[in-house]
Protein backbone atom coordinates (compact mmCIF):
# COMPACT_ATOMS: atom_id res chain seq x y z
CA UNK A 1 0.00 0.00 0.00
CA UNK A 2 1.37 3.36 -0.74
CA UNK A 3 2.25 6.00 2.00
CA UNK A 4 2.00 9.97 1.38
CA UNK A 5 3.43 11.71 4.11
CA UNK A 6 2.52 15.63 5.16
CA UNK A 7 4.47 17.90 6.79
CA UNK A 8 3.31 21.16 6.81
CA UNK A 9 3.25 25.00 8.52
CA UNK A 10 -0.63 25.11 8.39
CA UNK A 11 -1.58 24.46 11.80
CA UNK A 12 -4.57 22.82 12.82
CA UNK A 13 -7.15 25.19 13.18
CA UNK A 14 -8.17 26.12 9.35
CA UNK A 15 -9.47 23.71 7.43
CA UNK A 16 -5.89 23.44 4.47
CA UNK A 17 -4.67 20.17 6.15
CA UNK A 18 -8.39 18.52 5.37
CA UNK A 19 -8.10 20.10 1.85
CA UNK A 20 -5.23 18.54 0.86
CA UNK A 21 -6.21 15.03 2.50
CA UNK A 22 -8.93 15.26 0.37
CA UNK A 23 -7.73 15.86 -2.75
CA UNK A 24 -5.85 12.78 -2.02
CA UNK A 25 -8.36 10.46 -1.30
CA UNK A 26 -10.20 11.56 -3.83
CA UNK A 27 -7.53 10.29 -6.35
CA UNK A 28 -6.34 7.39 -4.47
CA UNK A 29 -9.16 5.80 -1.95
CA UNK A 30 -6.59 3.50 -0.49
CA UNK A 31 -3.52 5.33 0.26
CA UNK A 32 -1.97 5.55 3.79
CA UNK A 33 -1.51 8.84 4.63
CA UNK A 34 0.80 10.41 8.26
CA UNK A 35 0.87 13.79 9.61
CA UNK A 36 4.44 14.32 10.17
CA UNK A 37 3.48 17.56 11.82
CA UNK A 38 1.72 20.45 11.16
CA UNK A 39 3.04 22.79 13.39
CA UNK A 40 5.94 24.18 11.63
CA UNK A 41 6.53 27.73 12.52
CA UNK A 42 5.20 29.82 9.64
CA UNK A 43 8.08 29.57 6.50
CA UNK A 44 10.32 28.04 8.71
CA UNK A 45 12.29 25.83 6.31
CA UNK A 46 14.77 25.17 9.06
CA UNK A 47 12.44 23.29 11.17
CA UNK A 48 10.69 21.16 8.69
CA UNK A 49 14.06 19.82 7.54
CA UNK A 50 15.27 18.88 11.18
CA UNK A 51 12.16 16.97 11.36
CA UNK A 52 11.82 15.41 8.10
CA UNK A 53 15.52 14.33 7.89
CA UNK A 54 15.02 12.41 10.84
CA UNK A 55 12.00 10.84 10.25
CA UNK A 56 11.42 9.70 6.88
CA UNK A 57 13.66 6.13 7.24
CA UNK A 58 11.48 5.61 9.47
CA UNK A 59 9.10 4.50 6.58
CA UNK A 60 9.48 2.03 3.81
CA UNK A 61 10.84 2.68 0.94
CA UNK A 62 9.07 4.25 -2.09
CA UNK A 63 7.37 6.23 0.06
CA UNK A 64 6.61 9.94 -0.67
CA UNK A 65 6.70 13.03 1.37
CA UNK A 66 4.97 16.32 1.12
CA UNK A 67 6.53 19.17 2.34
CA UNK A 68 4.24 22.13 2.18
CA UNK A 69 6.32 24.44 4.10
CA UNK A 70 7.01 28.38 2.23
CA UNK A 71 5.90 26.65 -0.72
CA UNK A 72 4.04 29.53 -2.81
CA UNK A 73 6.29 29.70 -6.53
CA UNK A 74 7.40 32.78 -7.92
CA UNK A 75 10.15 33.86 -10.55
CA UNK A 76 12.79 32.59 -8.41
CA UNK A 77 11.35 29.82 -6.61
CA UNK A 78 10.87 26.77 -8.67
CA UNK A 79 8.89 23.31 -7.20
CA UNK A 80 10.83 19.87 -7.54
CA UNK A 81 10.41 16.01 -6.85
CA UNK A 82 13.08 14.07 -5.50
CA UNK A 83 13.90 10.74 -5.01
CA UNK A 84 16.22 10.16 -2.62
CA UNK A 85 17.79 7.20 -0.61
CA UNK A 86 14.52 5.13 -2.55
CA UNK A 87 12.15 7.72 -0.39
CA UNK A 88 10.22 10.93 -2.53
CA UNK A 89 10.31 13.96 -2.14
CA UNK A 90 7.84 16.82 -2.94
CA UNK A 91 8.26 20.21 -2.12
CA UNK A 92 9.36 23.71 -3.02
CA UNK A 93 13.15 25.21 -3.89
CA UNK A 94 13.44 27.10 -0.74
CA UNK A 95 16.69 25.70 0.26
CA UNK A 96 14.74 22.49 2.18
CA UNK A 97 15.84 20.05 -0.01
CA UNK A 98 19.95 20.91 0.14
CA UNK A 99 19.21 20.31 3.99
CA UNK A 100 17.52 16.90 3.83
CA UNK A 101 20.46 15.94 1.15
CA UNK A 102 23.49 17.31 3.48
CA UNK A 103 25.10 14.12 3.92
CA UNK A 104 23.72 11.97 0.46
CA UNK A 105 23.10 12.61 -2.75
CA UNK A 106 19.64 12.49 -4.67
CA UNK A 107 18.98 9.48 -7.27
CA UNK A 108 17.12 12.14 -9.29
CA UNK A 109 15.49 15.93 -9.21
CA UNK A 110 12.73 17.31 -11.57
CA UNK A 111 11.51 20.85 -11.58
CA UNK A 112 7.87 20.40 -11.48
CA UNK A 113 5.84 21.26 -15.05
CA UNK A 114 2.42 19.47 -14.54
CA UNK A 115 -0.51 21.84 -13.55
CA UNK A 116 2.00 24.71 -15.18
CA UNK A 117 -1.79 26.36 -15.72
CA UNK A 118 -1.75 26.77 -11.78
CA UNK A 119 1.70 28.21 -11.25
CA UNK A 120 -0.30 30.76 -8.83
CA UNK A 121 -2.79 29.02 -6.85
CA UNK A 122 -2.41 29.74 -3.09
CA UNK A 123 -2.15 26.15 -2.01
CA UNK A 124 0.15 24.57 -4.57
CA UNK A 125 0.78 21.42 -1.97
CA UNK A 126 -2.82 20.82 -2.72
CA UNK A 127 -3.48 21.83 -6.57
CA UNK A 128 0.26 20.74 -7.70
CA UNK A 129 1.73 18.78 -5.07
CA UNK A 130 -1.01 16.13 -4.29
CA UNK A 131 -1.42 15.35 -8.38
CA UNK A 132 2.19 14.55 -8.18
CA UNK A 133 2.12 12.48 -5.12
CA UNK A 134 -0.40 10.82 -6.72
CA UNK A 135 1.27 10.34 -9.80
CA UNK A 136 3.97 8.18 -7.87
CA UNK A 137 1.42 6.58 -5.98
CA UNK A 138 0.67 4.99 -9.33
CA UNK A 139 4.09 3.62 -10.17
CA UNK A 140 4.59 6.75 -12.04
CA UNK A 141 7.96 7.91 -13.09
CA UNK A 142 9.47 11.98 -12.26
CA UNK A 143 10.42 12.54 -15.68
CA UNK A 144 6.82 12.17 -16.55
CA UNK A 145 5.55 15.57 -14.17
CA UNK A 146 8.81 17.25 -14.42
CA UNK A 147 12.52 18.46 -16.33
CA UNK A 148 15.65 17.00 -14.91
CA UNK A 149 17.35 19.19 -12.93
CA UNK A 150 20.55 19.40 -11.04
CA UNK A 151 20.14 22.91 -9.56
CA UNK A 152 18.64 23.17 -6.53
CA UNK A 153 18.76 26.20 -3.87
CA UNK A 154 21.58 25.21 -1.35
CA UNK A 155 21.35 25.71 2.44
CA UNK A 156 23.68 25.20 5.27
CA UNK A 157 21.34 25.75 8.33
CA UNK A 158 22.21 21.99 9.72
CA UNK A 159 26.43 22.28 9.22
CA UNK A 160 27.68 23.52 12.55
CA UNK A 161 31.62 24.41 11.84
CA UNK A 162 34.82 23.53 12.89
CA UNK A 163 37.01 26.56 13.75
CA UNK A 164 40.77 25.98 13.75
CA UNK A 165 40.31 22.07 14.95
CA UNK A 166 39.66 24.03 18.01
CA UNK A 167 36.05 24.10 18.83
CA UNK A 168 32.78 23.46 17.14
CA UNK A 169 30.74 26.76 16.36
CA UNK A 170 26.88 25.33 16.10
CA UNK A 171 23.50 26.78 16.64
CA UNK A 172 19.90 25.71 17.98
CA UNK A 173 17.56 24.65 14.96
CA UNK A 174 14.81 23.28 16.98
CA UNK A 175 13.17 23.55 20.12
CA UNK A 176 10.76 20.86 20.93
CA UNK A 177 7.61 20.22 22.77
CA UNK A 178 9.71 19.97 26.00
CA UNK A 179 11.61 23.15 25.58
CA UNK A 180 14.79 21.35 24.84
CA UNK A 181 17.19 22.96 22.54
CA UNK A 182 18.54 21.14 19.65
CA UNK A 183 21.34 21.72 17.83
CA UNK A 184 23.16 21.41 14.55
CA UNK A 185 26.27 19.55 16.14
CA UNK A 186 26.09 15.99 15.39
CA UNK A 187 27.52 13.14 17.29
CA UNK A 188 29.40 11.93 14.12
CA UNK A 189 31.39 15.20 14.11
CA UNK A 190 31.87 15.96 17.54
CA UNK A 191 33.73 12.75 17.95
CA UNK A 192 35.59 12.90 14.87
CA UNK A 193 36.82 16.26 16.14
CA UNK A 194 37.30 15.49 19.70
CA UNK A 195 39.99 12.70 19.74
CA UNK A 196 39.87 11.93 23.28
CA UNK A 197 40.20 15.48 23.92
CA UNK A 198 38.62 17.38 27.28
CA UNK A 199 35.28 19.68 26.55
CA UNK A 200 33.54 22.49 27.16
CA UNK A 201 30.18 23.02 25.66
CA UNK A 202 29.29 26.63 26.09
CA UNK A 203 25.62 28.19 25.50
CA UNK A 204 25.29 31.64 26.41
CA UNK A 205 26.57 31.70 30.33
CA UNK A 206 26.23 28.05 30.90
CA UNK A 207 29.07 25.32 30.32
CA UNK A 208 28.78 21.04 30.43
CA UNK A 209 32.03 19.49 30.65
CA UNK A 210 29.88 16.26 30.57
CA UNK A 211 27.69 14.08 27.95
CA UNK A 212 24.79 12.20 29.35
CA UNK A 213 23.79 9.16 27.99
CA UNK A 214 20.25 9.27 29.10
CA UNK A 215 17.79 12.27 30.62
CA UNK A 216 17.68 9.88 33.24
CA UNK A 217 21.54 10.22 34.43
CA UNK A 218 21.04 13.65 36.20
CA UNK A 219 19.21 11.85 38.84
CA UNK A 220 21.77 10.20 41.29
CA UNK A 221 19.48 9.36 43.70
CA UNK A 222 16.06 8.17 42.32
CA UNK A 223 14.36 7.73 45.73
CA UNK A 224 13.97 11.51 45.78
CA UNK A 225 14.34 12.25 42.06
CA UNK A 226 11.72 14.63 42.30
CA UNK A 227 14.74 16.87 43.88
CA UNK A 228 16.21 16.89 40.17
CA UNK A 229 13.27 17.65 38.43
CA UNK A 230 14.41 21.09 36.47
CA UNK A 231 17.85 19.70 36.24
CA UNK A 232 20.09 21.02 33.04
CA UNK A 233 21.74 17.94 30.98
CA UNK A 234 23.66 18.23 27.57
CA UNK A 235 23.37 14.86 25.47
CA UNK A 236 23.28 13.72 22.03
CA UNK A 237 19.35 12.91 21.34
CA UNK A 238 17.96 9.74 19.52
CA UNK A 239 18.74 11.45 16.00
CA UNK A 240 22.44 11.76 16.46
CA UNK A 241 22.42 15.64 17.39
CA UNK A 242 23.63 17.27 20.35
CA UNK A 243 20.71 18.99 22.72
CA UNK A 244 20.42 20.85 25.55
CA UNK A 245 17.81 19.73 28.11
CA UNK A 246 16.11 19.70 31.00
CA UNK A 247 15.26 16.72 33.38
CA UNK A 248 11.58 16.57 33.63
CA UNK A 249 10.44 20.34 33.37
CA UNK A 250 7.58 22.22 34.75
CA UNK A 251 6.95 23.49 31.53
CA UNK A 252 3.55 25.19 33.00
CA UNK A 253 5.56 26.99 35.87
CA UNK A 254 9.35 27.44 34.70
CA UNK A 255 9.00 26.07 30.99
CA UNK A 256 12.12 24.22 29.48
CA UNK A 257 15.19 24.53 28.54
CA UNK A 258 14.94 26.76 25.94
CA UNK A 259 12.79 29.22 28.24
CA UNK A 260 14.95 28.67 31.22
CA UNK A 261 18.39 29.45 29.77
CA UNK A 262 17.11 31.84 27.28
CA UNK A 263 17.65 29.80 23.93
CA UNK A 264 16.08 29.93 21.05
CA UNK A 265 16.81 28.94 16.78
CA UNK A 266 19.74 30.74 16.30
CA UNK A 267 21.43 30.68 19.87
CA UNK A 268 25.18 30.19 19.09
CA UNK A 269 26.89 26.71 20.53
CA UNK A 270 30.15 25.98 21.26
CA UNK A 271 32.03 22.82 21.68
CA UNK A 272 35.50 23.71 23.16
CA UNK A 273 38.26 21.52 23.17
CA UNK A 274 40.80 21.36 25.77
Amino acid sequence: MSIITLTTDFGLKDFSVASVKGAILKELAQVTIVDVSHQISPFNIGEAAYIIKNVYQDFPEESIHIIGVDALPNENKKLLAAKIANHYFICADNGILSLILSESQPEEIVEITINKYKPYSNSPTRDIFVPVACHLCRGGSLNVIGAPTNSYRELNLLRAQIKEDKSIIGTVIYIDNFGNAITNISYRLFNECRRGRDFQIIVRNLTFEKLANRYSDVVKDFTKEVEYHGDGIALFNSNDFLEIAIYKPNLQSYGGASSLMGLSIGTHVTVKFI
